[in-house]
């Protein structure tokens, strides 16, 4: 069981989770369970420059869909990355910081 927890939020999952919180405001976050077919939806955090973000378990494929839509910005991931799990704490982290950190690439923002 992984168990995950950002800002004011927190839940626990069998098969990999992601926490992701507003560093300004811990109120503004939210946690999901990964494992499904598709990749969880943290929502929408457009516009914030620092996170807070804890994966325990997570698949990096997942991860990568799940930050791009959060963030509304295009990810790309390198195919070595794509089957391995992350398990990560970052607190206050900007959000450059972050993708860098996870070895993704920024490749643009989304369109929506």
């Amino acid at each position: 069981m992984a168990k995950c927890g950002a800002g004011e939020c927190a839940c626990e999952c069998t098969n990999g989770c992601g926490c992701i919180a507003s560093s300004d405001d811990p109120t503004d976050c939210v946690c999901r369970c990964f494992g499904g077919l598709r990749a969880p939806n943290f929502g929408v955090l457009e516009g914030v420059t620092s996170i807070e973000l804890m994966l325990r378990h997570a698949p990096a494929s997942q991860v990568a869909v799940s930050l791009s839509r959060a963030l509304g910005i295009e990810l790309a991931i390198p195919t070595s990355q794509l089957d391995k799990r992350i398990t990560v704490r970052l607190k206050k982290t900007p959000v450059r910081k972050v993708i860098k950190h996870l070895g993704f690439v920024e490749v643009g923002k989304r369109r929506r």
